[in-house]
């Protein structure tokens, strides 16, 4: 749907993926216990808004640019968990986490709507319950 020279399809899609990268990136940067947060709110919708535009621009310049997007994105979490490792953080949840959010983006904008937001409420729901999660994997063995 275009109006003038405006997209507003794009524009509302940008706002829905800002939207679900925030809910993630919230979720990264909420415990107070952590020292140092790499990624948080304002990376995570920043890394939506990121596959928006790789789609956008795919779908309007009629060739694919989203696998140069998933090799940019992918060597960004790549490099995020390099510099987990390098604060002496463990895990690779963020990184992926990252990942997964551009994707998101990249899935709002072709028109995946109900999914990205499914996508977007397990990832954070998978987030929030890691103390529950692990403890169920120690009890398994007991």
């Amino acid at each position: 749907m275009t109006y003038g020279f405006v997209d507003l399809n794009f524009i509302i899609n940008a706002i829905i993926a800002v939207a679900l990268g925030a809910l993630i990136g919230l979720e990264r940067e909420h415990r107070e216990d952590q020292k140092m947060v790499i990624a948080g709110v304002r990376t995570f919708p920043m890394t939506a808004l990121a596959g928006v535009i790789f789609a956008f621009l795919s779908q309007e310049l009629g060739y694919s640019i989203i696998d140069v997007g998933l090799i940019i994105f992918g060597g960004f979490a790549l490099l995020l968990a390099y510099l987990k490792y390098e604060v002496h953080t463990i895990g690779i949840t963020t990184p992926v986490a990252f990942f997964l959010t551009f994707l998101i983006g990249l899935m709002v904008q072709i028109g995946f709507l109900v999914e990205s937001a499914f996508l977007t409420v397990f990832v954070t729901i998978l987030l929030l319950t890691k103390e529950r999660l692990h403890k169920i994997a120690r009890n398994i063995g007991s």
